[in-house]
């Protein structure tokens, strides 16, 4: 029916929209579980790429490309969230290998994650556990906007070129929906520092 088409629209409207969203903060507001195939630091510290609440398994490669699981109690996670996953304490998470923990088993320096591209292998949950109510409201607008565009006049662009009225938005204004801009640079996530 027609109703049901136009609820298809919306919700495919809604799931690329909030992957926009997500682009432009530089953040995952939903929770999702996954291997990350990380490049190691070659120090005692290793930046996750993206927000993580729990990390289930952590394992190190070997030259061979052999996967030795590295027992929790070795490595600690520093989560940028707060506990309920709905609230961010910061812009970064990683794992620090614990002093006089013993190290990581089957690595040179058991002190220090092994250097090198995909020398570690994280399964975790990732993201936000809680959607925070902003992040609902500027996806909305964007998905109001996207269905029933806003007046160019109600707009805000840095810059408008030619015939073809290509509309180039700042960083800063990526939507050019004044709300939606506002809570989008307020919960931008800068990129985790490069370790080693």
């Amino acid at each position: 029916t027609t109703a049901e088409a136009a609820d298809a629209i919306v919700t495919a409207a809604i799931a690329r929209l909030s992957q926009t969203f997500d682009e432009h903060t530089n953040d995952h507001f939903e929770s999702e579980t996954l291997t990350l195939e990380l490049d190691g630091s070659g120090t005692s510290r290793l930046m996750l790429p993206k927000r993580c609440t729990a990390v289930t398994t952590c394992k190190t490669r070997d030259e061979a490309a052999t996967l030795t699981t590295q027992a929790s109690t070795l490595w600690r996670l520093h989560t940028s969230l707060y506990s309920t996953g709905s609230k961010a304490l910061g812009h970064w998470d990683w794992l620090d290998i614990i002093p006089d923990s013993g190290g990581l088993a089957s690595v040179e320096d058991p002190y220090r994650w092994p250097s090198g591209p995909q020398t570690v292998q994280v399964v975790g949950t990732f993201g936000w556990t809680t959607t925070p109510g902003d992040v609902k409201r500027a996806v909305a607008l964007m998905v109001y906007d996207h269905l029933k565009p806003t007046r160019s006049d109600l707009r805000r662009a840095a810059r408008v070129t030619s015939a073809e009225q290509i509309i180039e938005y700042a960083r800063s204004e990526p939507t050019g929906i004044p709300e939606a801009d506002e809570i989008i640079a307020r919960l931008y996530r800068e990129d985790a520092p490069v370790e080693g």
